[in-house]
């Protein structure tokens, strides 16, 4: 595939080092191995992750953004020049455009805001801004101990749904990861939230749905995990009938297994959505 080939050439010219690092460093998260019949023989065939060195390596990226030596974070790693995920900024600011200049968002899976750090500084001109994380216990726990300006955390959707109504809920590279996304995503529907952004986002390169164990590197924590390979038809049926595919994209930066292709799609309610 030539064209693929110049245009991470291109990629690995234009990015910053310390971006280069972690692209490779996620790229080595290891194999997709096995083709299982359920979550619960995946899960048997996976180690897990140490939860509390994770939190540990997240803070510590976050406390090094807060203090102002890098612009921001992901996956315990800090990047010194600032980075946009420019297809999901720009849907960010449409759907702002669209609600009067509101974005009120849940970021579901959201770790300790790393997203909304990464944009922060191209959504700080909108009328109202709200940006809530629905995550595990531990990460809310520590989330509220250093949650700045517009970040809240919240252990679930109804809680995150509490007070003014979410317009959007954004799911970034977190429905390969539960055992269960598609009763997530009924749940965000039967909200009737008006957009749901999913990013970042593994589909089997063959079109089957597949489920595997995703076995990480050393560089990001180590252990291994379930993760569905999704057929997009399939992932999208729970909002099929209520919403309407306005974007979709291929994210770069995620190249993880020849088996996987990762793609992003932005979606709103046929009816413009209600409170719920």
């Amino acid at each position: 595939m030539p064209e693929a080939n110049s245009i991470r050439t291109l990629l690995r010219a234009w990015l910053p080092p310390a971006c280069r690092r972690w692209m490779h460093a996620w790229r080595q998260r290891g194999a997709l191995t096995g083709d299982y019949r359920s979550w619960a023989d995946a899960l048997a065939d996976a180690r897990g992750y140490a939860d509390e060195l994770l939190l540990k390596r997240a803070l510590a990226a976050v406390r090094e953004v807060e203090a102002g030596r890098a612009a921001w974070e992901r996956d315990g790693a800090t990047f010194p020049q600032p980075q946009v995920n420019a297809p999901l900024l720009s849907v960010l600011r449409e759907i702002a455009a669209a609600e009067g200049g509101w974005l009120v968002l849940v970021d579901f899976g959201g770790a300790l805001g790393s997203t909304w750090r990464q944009h922060r500084a191209e959504l700080a001109g909108l009328a109202q801004l709200e940006w809530r994380v629905v995550e595990q216990p531990h990460v809310v726990a520590a989330g509220r101990m250093l949650a700045p300006g517009p970040l809240r955390f919240h252990a679930s959707l109804a809680e995150a749904w509490s007070g003014e109504p979410p317009r959007a809920a954004l799911f970034s590279s977190v429905l390969p990861y539960l055992e269960d996304p598609w009763a997530v995503l009924a749940e965000v529907a039967a909200r009737g939230c008006r957009h749901v952004i999913i990013d970042r986002t593994s589909f089997a390169a063959d079109g089957r749905r597949r489920l595997a164990v995703q076995r990480v590197s050393a560089a990001l924590g180590g252990g291994s995990y379930p993760c569905w390979l999704f057929d997009q038809e399939g992932l999208l049926a729970p909002l099929a009938a209520e919403y309407r595919l306005v974007r979709e994209w291929t994210p770069t930066i995620d190249d993880i297994h020849p088996a996987a292709v990762f793609r992003g799609f932005w979606l709103s309610r046929r009816d413009g959505g209600r409170d719920a």
